[in-house]
């Protein structure tokens, strides 16, 4: 009793009772944890001089307070009426106490509260019990562990990775219409062709309407038309690779309405041609009107609409396709190689104009070569993560000796396993590998060094003169409910995020959740035996990684020298002066009103977030290709994607198919997303040729598109047969295609709109409500993935952050905590993705990674605060301060370490990497202001009950 009573109440003699007597009621060993609140019991030497010279009267008038438990609510008191009679004069001290007032106290925690600290206690005791025994046994659970990851590594070999990186495979959602639609034109027709196009404009900008253009535009044709390449043996000119439509190669240019050069030696002449309509502007070798917007570009015009002068010239071509499958993965080989040979000729340039281009392997080459220049940065990134976190974890106040470089080594190949065992593991159960996946280690090392600054920031609390195996128990029964909870919380999200209709994001979904729960295996178990190991080298005073030498246990300079109360600068930066901030009333009115403007912020922010993606974003600054994209939307603004209209399964030559061809015909020309002009109707010029609408003969048709120098010949790829060697017309049709282009469009929004009013008018159409009649564009896939992002988003955030909230309710329990630390994940994320908006970004399939990945580090801020704050005991301001000093330090390192990385990423030309770099630097902002500022204060002025601690962390 004496030790537990108030000091004062004590004489100077009595007040100085030998240690051996203190130690009978006090613990032996004070962790830091329960230090600051153990200081009022166990007073210092100025403490006990101070006492010495108070005055009888004033230590008659102070009461003692005895908290058991250390529980500022705890109501055992002893009075002064029934407190010791304390004589300063006396040799001795007489105690004496009322029994009448020792009165057993009721347990005031609810069932829910006892049910919480039964949890706590379950999950602290399994921990300590693991750590006990990995400090006993290092070596076999390092090889356990070890075993356990070549086993599951072996996945990626055999069977082996599925690598996917077919678009249509990635992002597309698997039960949509374009999907099912793709499959039956693929089959039918194939892949559509290679493009290519080339801009020609007057160099130093002037009229292209003028000869000399016109003649360089002919020399450039005259180059396309002249490549050629050895190809396995032969010879491979621009006859055999471009696409042909009828017998003619598909190319366009304003060249062809022209007899010869000397028709268009003069401005007059090519104008007047120009302006002549469909029956002059046209190919002259296959008779097919040239599309005037396509081919001149950024057109004056007058007031009867005829051209004046235009400021582009535009080149397009289409080529064959010769593909096939390797590891997942379209590749042409021979198409990409005549491609290299057509850039050659465009790189070298005509005199007199300016060309800006592009092929198909353009937006490969260039992406690709982005993100090549900054897998550089990337590598620098991880360097900076390693050092900083081997930096941050050693002690440098005990010198060489304090180094951990070798631990943190071994914490980053411990979350190489769990990515080599995720990749092997998903291998077995048949799941894909797509690009997508290289962000993966990205995320899992965050999370990694995040654990490892948890493990070894506990560890360096727990009192230094326990034996080793109690000492890792007692850290690990902490630091791993601690990490348990956030490692649970991010494999039940993403495993919940795995709902999605996207193939790319639920498998990346179900790599990161394998890929967390990994690291967490290994990190309680792999690294924790190399943390035993590393204590052991530096108890006997051997240097780190040369661990041969035996070095001096002492810091190497004063600023690392160790302090008097036994923390760092940062514990005491976080505890004492971010701490001793927070606990100030005015101060946290002040926090809860700037986040609250900053909540606000955020939400407008999302009421203003678009759904847009923008192939040209993907493209690096400086490349041609960029060039290319500013000339076709600045001459070129009037022609969109191409798309074409479909039959199956219908007789088009009998007269109720030959009008519904017809009349889909004429809706396809009059949709308002679809440029008239453009459109190609085979029925319709079959009407023209035979002049009459109604049925028609099988062979009629066959004639008219087979014939060489007939109208049909254009028409020849549209109608598939039946029967292509033998008897072809009585055979029949399998299906026929009309073709034009969209009206230019630049928003995704738009582009979806397109798609879905072109479906709409052909459904409309009398007599196709079996949807025999149906359009179809390889552009629509693309479309379909912009018609699902938003509803994938709000799926899988929302889905994402349920599971977040179950996982936590069960492993906090406490109502007002899981409260509180999930209103600070959702700000997070409201934040994040306002605030994106902010910077210019707009929601696609690569924001939409970027949002599921910040989901997952963010959890981490906040619920080791929160539990932090659970395991304090005290007044509410004191579990503030306490919270901070411990766990602060731990969480603030991993963000850092994060962000250091990000910032190197910001110097990236990729927009990948770029949005990367955003995101995660939103994350790291908010995830910290929310974690450290706003979540304490909640958590001061709504304290839930902390848990009672366990018998083994006493």
């Amino acid at each position: 009793l004496l030790c537990w009573t108030a000091p004062r109440a004590l004489s100077s003699r009595h007040s100085q009772l030998p240690s051996p007597n203190r130690d009978r009621c006090m613990p032996a060993v004070l962790t830091p944890r329960s230090e600051s609140r153990a200081r009022q019991y166990a007073p210092s030497t100025a403490d006990e001089a101070e006492r010495q010279s108070n005055t009888e009267e004033e230590a008659a008038a102070d009461s003692a307070t005895f908290h058991p438990r250390g529980d500022a609510t705890t109501n055992n008191k002893i009075t002064p009426e029934s407190s010791a009679s304390v004589m300063s004069t006396s040799s001795t001290v007489s105690v004496t106490m009322d029994k009448a007032s020792i009165k057993a106290v009721p347990d005031e925690r609810s069932y829910f509260e006892r049910f919480a600290d039964n949890v706590n206690h379950a999950l602290t005791g399994g921990f300590f019990r693991l750590g006990y025994s990995v400090a006993k046994n290092p070596y076999k659970y390092a090889l356990g562990s070890f075993l356990i990851c070549l086993m599951l590594t072996v996945g990626i070999f055999a069977p082996g990775l599925t690598n996917e990186n077919r678009s249509d495979k990635l992002w597309v959602p698997s039960d949509t219409q374009a999907q099912d639609d793709n499959k039956y034109v693929s089959q039918f027709y194939g892949a559509e062709a290679r493009f290519g196009e080339v801009i020609v404009k007057k160099a130093g900008g002037g009229d292209v309407l003028d000869p000399a253009v016109f003649a360089a535009v002919k020399t450039l044709v005259d180059g396309i038309e002249a490549v050629s390449m050895q190809w396995e043996g032969a010879t491979i000119g621009w006859q055999d690779q471009c696409l042909k439509i009828g017998a003619a190669c598909a190319i366009s240019h304003p060249i062809q309405a022209f007899a010869s050069a000397a028709d268009y030696d003069t401005r007059d002449e090519i104008v007047a041609v120009v302006n002549g309509g469909a029956g002059t502007y046209k190919n002259l070798a296959t008779g097919q009107p040239l599309n005037l917007d396509g081919t001149i570009g950024g057109q004056v015009l007058d007031a009867n609409g005829k051209v004046t002068s235009a400021s582009a010239v535009r080149v397009g071509f289409l080529t064959k396709i010769h593909q096939t499958i390797v590891d997942g993965d379209e590749v042409d080989e021979r198409g990409d190689e005549f491609e290299r040979k057509l850039l050659d000729v465009f790189e070298a340039g005509i005199p007199g104009v300016e060309l800006t281009f592009i092929v198909s392997r353009s937006f490969g080459d260039e992406f690709g070569a982005a993100i090549q220049s900054d897998l550089g940065l990337l590598q620098a990134a991880f360097m900076l993560i390693l050092a900083y976190a081997a930096l941050m974890l050693s002690r440098w106040d005990e010198g060489c000796v304090g180094s951990r470089v070798a631990v943190t080594f071994s914490g980053v190949v411990s979350v190489g396993m769990a990515i080599a065992a995720s990749y092997g593991f998903c291998s077995y159960i048949g799941l894909f590998f797509s690009p997508l996946m290289n962000v993966l280690p990205f995320l899992l090392l965050g999370i990694g060094v995040d654990d490892m600054f948890v493990i070894v920031n506990q560890y360096d609390h727990i009192d230094p003169t326990l034996d080793p195996a109690t000492r890792i128990g007692k850290a690990l029964a902490s630091a791993g409910a601690s990490i348990l909870v956030t490692s649970a919380t991010d494999v039940f999200a993403f495993l919940v995020g795995s709902n999605t209709t996207l193939p790319a994001l639920r498998n990346f979904c179900f790599y990161a959740s394998f890929g967390i729960l990994f690291i967490f295996a290994f990190m309680v178990t792999w690294f924790v035996a190399f943390l035993v190991l590393d204590e052991r080298r530096r108890a006997r005073s051997q240097g780190d990684v040369i661990c041969c030498f035996v070095t001096k246990n002492q810091a190497c300079c004063a600023c690392c020298a160790p302090r008097e109360d036994k923390r760092t600068r940062m514990e005491r930066a976080f505890g004492e002066s971010l701490g001793g901030q927070l606990v100030k009333p005015w101060v946290k009115g002040a926090v809860c009103v700037g986040f609250a403007a900053i909540a606000v912020g955020g939400f407008i922010g999302c009421s203003q977030l678009e759904i847009d993606a923008d192939v040209n974003d993907f493209i690096p600054a400086g490349s041609y290709v960029k060039d290319w994209f500013a000339d076709t939307n600045a001459y070129f603004a009037k022609l969109g994607d191409s798309i074409a209209v479909y039959s199956r399964d219908m007789d088009v030559h009998t007269a109720d198919g030959a009008a519904l061809m017809l009349a889909a015909s004429l809706a396809f020309k009059a949709d308002p997303y679809v440029a008239e002009a453009s459109v190609s109707s085979w029925i319709e010029s079959f009407n023209a040729h035979r002049g009459s609408t109604g049925a028609f003969t099988l062979a009629d048709l066959h004639t008219w598109t087979t014939t060489v120098g007939s109208s049909g010949m254009p028409f020849k790829g549209d109608i598939v047969w039946k029967n292509e060697t033998n008897n072809v017309p009585n055979e029949g049709i399998i299906s026929t295609r009309m073709r034009g282009n969209h009206v230019k469009s630049f928003k995704s929004d738009d582009k979806v709109k397109s798609m879905d009013s072109l479906r709409d008018s052909l459904e409309a159409v009398p007599g196709n409500g079996a949807g025999n009649v149906f359009a179809f564009s390889d552009s629509w896939l693309s479309y379909e993935q912009y018609k699902s992002i938003a509803s994938e988003a709000t799926r899988n955030i929302a889905s994402t952050m349920a599971g977040m909230v179950v996982i936590i309710a069960i492993l906090l329990i406490s109502p007002k905590a899981v409260l509180i630390v999930c209103l600070c994940l959702c700000l997070i994320i409201i934040n994040i993705m306002g605030y994106m908006h902010f910077w210019g970004q707009t929601l696609d399939s690569v924001t939409i990674i970027m949002l599921i990945i910040a989901l997952g580090l963010s959890v981490d801020y906040s619920a080791h605060i929160g539990r932090a704050f659970m395991e304090h005991r005290g007044t509410p301001d004191e579990r503030l301060k306490n919270s901070l000093a411990d766990m602060g330090v731990a969480v603030f390192n991993g963000a850092i370490s994060t962000f250091l990385a990000v910032i190197v990423l910001s110097s990236s030309e990729s927009y990948v990497f770029v949005t990367f770099f955003r995101q995660l630097f939103l994350c790291i902002v908010f995830g910290l202001g929310h974690g450290l500022v706003l979540l304490p204060v909640l958590m001061s002025l709504f304290p839930p009950k902390p848990f009672d601690p366990p018998a083994h962390m006493q």
